[in-house]
């Protein structure tokens, strides 16, 4: 039974954490696109004396949703910075539990802002509100990009603890560790090297393999 359940809950963290993926390479390329707009912007004021008179209010749409969207597939590379110096020093079993506990209360976090988005952008949407600037966007567009990508990550996390949890109950609590603990110095070695096209050494890959459990 509990073999089912982590199975199914996987399923849907595997399908989320695609979706996280593609709005973090979204997100990546939004901000190379606001870049080249700020650049374009100095140089024609610059060199031809006008200006689009939008990029400060792009830059920040841009750079509001592109955190919210990079959120998720941040997490799924359990990348976001995270003080382990007394966790590390816990027998595996009570480790297990302090990584989950540290999901669960990131999940309450991004409880408070997914609901706090929503009733941000519900307000928008009731009175008409628009930017003060020379486009005048309907602030439920950027508000609700922003939202959006904070919503994934409540429903990525909400999986993810449920999936753990199983994993951990039914004696599998090295895969779970495996999803939740930080990078290791190895691995950030591992993906530096791979980024330039170098393969990494036996010994970096042997010290990112997850540990082994036996299954109950």
């Amino acid at each position: 039974m509990l073999t089912t359940l982590i199975n199914a809950t996987a399923f849907g963290r595997r399908g989320v954490a695609a979706i996280g993926t593609a709005m973090g390479y979204i997100a990546g390329w939004g901000f190379i696109a606001i870049s080249c707009l700020i650049t374009f912007d100095v140089l024609a004021r610059k060199f031809l004396g006008f200006s689009t008179q939008a990029t400060t209010e792009l830059s920040g749409y841009a750079l509001a949703f592109g955190i919210a969207w990079g959120l998720s597939h941040t997490l799924t590379m359990r990348a976001h910075v995270r003080i382990d110096i007394l966790v590390n020093k816990f027998p595996d079993t009570i480790r297990y539990w302090l990584h989950l506990m540290s999901l669960g209360f990131l999940g309450v976090f991004m409880g408070y802002l997914a609901y706090g988005s929503y009733m941000l952008v519900d307000e928008s949407l009731l009175f008409g509100a628009t930017d003060i600037s020379i486009l005048r966007t309907p602030l439920a567009i950027p508000q609700g990009l922003w939202a959006f990508g904070i919503c994934v990550m409540m429903l990525l996390i909400v999986l993810m603890f449920v999936e753990n949890l199983l994993l951990i109950l039914a004696g599998r609590g090295a895969e779970s560790e495996a999803m939740l603990h930080t990078r290791t110095y190895a691995e950030e070695v591992a993906e530096t090297l791979e980024a330039v096209g170098m393969e990494p050494a036996a010994e970096f890959a042997a010290a990112t393999a997850p540990a082994k459990e036996p299954r109950s």
